[in-house]
């Protein structure tokens, strides 16, 4: 009771190597059946002449079908069809061979044959629409590709009357009448069953099987949408239909561009999709396809597959492999384009993208200023790739530790995406989760978990559950609903985040960013939510993506420095004091090293080494630190900033231990603002009110 049992049912051609299922062969038709089926569609046809056509077609059922709409369409005499069948039978036996195998009679073959030539005596065009269906898939063809404007123009040479569209039913509904093709008015689709397709196929010459096969290129590239498509969701239906029958076509052999640019469009739908290895297996595939097909010229298809090739590698975490793709990418678009082209910009974009995931974020911060002026400057401040430059820079700023000025550019690129993509624009939502991030790390908490709240059900709206942009969300919001004090929450949508990231392990793998990101959130969260295990199950959970982020970004990567922050809070709270003092101190020092002394990582690095020195009695060493934390913090965020409040807490512990007078007046300060900015029961402002120091985690940014 309660429990909903189901069974799902699986056809194939060959016989299950698995004992789990339970395998059911069905054969042909008995001779009873096909007579039956013969019968009930052939009015007036005896029994005994039934019995003689289904011999002649070994029981097959979709050859008795054929055979059935023939005789009844024609009322050809059974003697006469049987006769056709023999004279045709010679003629397909290589049909044999294109349907896998199959052991089929060759009479079978014979029985669509002479359908296909009766065909095209009596309509030309519906001759000619099953010989380009016989290069689609054989899952049903959308009536969009049947009824598309270069489907028309392809067989309008057959019959005029198609210019009036309608015309088309009369094409459609010939191949249905001879049972060549099934047309589906309520799934609004045709269908052709693949050994009809075969035998269509092997009808033709070489000559018009290459020709009948590159027309089919040259339709599913024409109904291709607009551009935008691919990262529209809205759009995707339309793209939807065109996918099943790339591989069928053949259409990775084309060399003419339009064909081309669809299949680099399915390379870069997978990774909007978050299908990464099989975006990375497919374009991989093309790009020695076409290497060997165009040799090592500047061709431009190869270096739109190179382009997005390199975004899968990036997703994954491939940093060396990207950055060297995107500047060879870039390089090649400047010998065949010149400088000052757009498409060079949008190259260097990329390489950007690489630089910030390699560390190098002042390369990265001065490479996309310029593009962004670039872009403003041919586009406008509107225009897509303007918007795109304009949330990359703001990228820039947030790294570099200029949270303010990510947030007022981020700010303006929410409202123009709003204004000309839509609020619900996967693109538009992306902003504003970034916008979220800025908000969060200028304090302001609940604004932050509110809009990323909003993001997240505009990201439901238009992505299925378990795609990147859905968990990135989940993952920011769970750290801002921690930040604001609510950690029971956090806690458990970071862990849910991480099962879902574990369950889709073959799409991301373990060390692409977000997961690791998540891993380490889902430690500080450990750590927020229980005093007594939370600290032993932090060090556990850190220690387990730690790995990933030296190989991913590198030792002493800002992103792996994070972990070493991290890690020391962790241990400081087991009391390993030596041990925190050892990595708070190789963190902010590597972090120093790569970000400057007044980024707001290496102050807040700076306040955990100052605790680690405040357990041993270092009060000077820790009063150094802490000082030079608040002020800096304070310059930076002003003076309400939660992390000053924090800093100025902990000095206050500091100077107590000392016996200075300050230590009061400070303490009392420090409570009475993060009272007023998180609340008298948010863990921090209790952590203060109490004379406890308190630690700053380190979270990666989205690069």
């Amino acid at each position: 009771p309660g429990h909903v049992y189901g069974h799902v049912l699986v056809t194939t051609r060959a016989r299950p190597a698995s004992t789990a299922v339970q395998s059911l062969e069905m054969e042909v038709f008995t001779r009873e059946e096909s007579v039956e089926h013969l019968c009930r569609r052939v009015p007036g046809l005896r029994e005994g002449d039934a019995d003689r056509v289904a011999d002649a077609l070994g029981d097959l059922p979709l050859a008795v079908e054929v055979a059935a709409a023939w005789l009844e369409t024609t009322a050809t005499p059974v003697e006469e069809y049987i006769e056709q069948l023999r004279e045709q039978s010679t003629r397909v036996l290589s049909v044999q061979e294109a349907v896998d195998a199959v052991e089929y009679p060759s009479s079978v073959g014979a029985t669509w044959n002479i359908s296909i030539a009766r065909l095209r005596e009596e309509s030309p065009a519906a001759a000619r629409l099953l010989e380009l269906c016989a290069f689609f898939a054989a899952e049903p063809i959308s009536m969009s590709l049947i009824s598309s404007d270069a489907m028309i123009d392809a067989l309008l040479p057959y019959d005029p009357d198609l210019r009036a569209r309608y015309m088309l039913g009369r094409v459609t509904q010939a191949l249905n009448r001879l049972a060549l093709a099934k047309v589906d008015s309520a799934d609004n689709s045709i269908q052709v069953h693949r050994l009809v397709q075969a035998a269509v196929r092997d009808s033709l010459d070489d000559q018009r099987h290459l020709e009948t096969m590159h027309e089919v290129h040259r339709i599913l590239a024409a109904a291709r949408p607009s551009e935008g498509a691919v990262d529209d969701p809205a759009q995707w239906p339309g793209l939807e239909v065109i996918w099943p029958h790339l591989t069928p076509s053949n259409i990775r052999s084309c060399t003419q561009d339009e064909p081309r640019q669809l299949m680099v469009d399915r390379v870069r739908y997978l990774n909007r999709r978050g299908e990464l290895q099989a975006a990375r297996t497919q374009a991989t595939t093309l790009h020695e396809l076409w290497t060997d097909a165009f040799g090592d010229r500047d061709d431009e298809q190869i270096l739109n597959l190179r382009f997005q090739l390199a975004n899968v590698l990036r997703a994954q975490g491939d940093y060396q492999a990207a950055v060297a793709m995107d500047e060879s990418t870039r390089d090649g678009r400047r010998r065949l384009f010149g400088e000052a082209h757009p498409t060079v910009l949008i190259a260097s974009g990329s390489v950007a993208a690489d630089y910030r995931a390699l560390g190098r974020f002042k390369e990265a911060l001065e490479l996309d200023t310029r593009i962004h002026q670039g872009f403003a400057a041919v586009f406008g401040e509107d225009h897509p790739r303007t918007l795109s430059a304009a949330n990359n820079l703001a990228i820039d700023f947030r790294l570099a530790g200029d949270s303010e000025a990510a947030r007022r550019l981020d700010e303006d690129t929410v409202r123009r995406r709003t204004a000309l993509l839509g609020p619900t624009h996967p693109y538009t939502l992306a902003t504003k989760g970034l916008h979220a991030r800025d908000l969060r790390d200028l304090g302001d908490y609940r604004t932050s978990a509110e809009f990323l709240r909003e993001v997240r059900e505009g990201f439901e709206q238009v992505f299925n559950p378990g795609v990147p942009e859905v968990l990135q969300a989940d993952k920011s919001l769970a750290v801002s609903l921690r930040k604001a004090g609510r950690t029971a929450e956090a806690l458990r949508i970071t862990e849910e985040t991480w099962k879902t990231y574990a369950r889709y392990h073959d799409r991301y793998g373990s060390t692409i960013p977000e997961v690791l990101a998540c891993g380490l959130n889902l430690a500080a969260d450990y750590y927020a939510t229980d005093a007594e295990d939370g600290p032993a199950r932090a060090v556990r959970q850190v220690e387990e993506v730690l790995d990933g982020y030296r190989d991913s970004f590198g030792a002493e990567h800002p992103f792996t420095m994070y972990c070493f922050n991290n890690l020391a809070m962790y241990h400081r709270a087991l009391g390993n004091t030596e041990t925190a003092e050892e990595l708070s101190r190789h963190a902010r020092d590597c972090l120093a090293a790569t970000l400057g002394d007044d980024h707001p990582s290496v102050l807040s690095a700076g306040l955990n080494l100052a605790n680690t020195y405040g357990d041993r009695g270092l009060h000077d060493r820790a009063e150094h630190w802490e000082r030079r934390a608040v002020d800096g913090l304070r310059r930076r965020f002003g003076p309400d900033h939660p992390d000053v409040l924090v800093g100025m807490g902990n000095l206050a512990v500091t100077l107590r231990e000392t016996g200075s007078e300050e230590a009061v007046q400070l303490q009392e300060r420090a409570v009475a603002r993060l009272t007023h900015l998180l609340g008298r029961a948010h863990p921090v402002t209790t952590l203060v009110r109490s004379w406890q120091r308190v630690g700053r985690d380190l979270e990666p940014h989205q690069i």
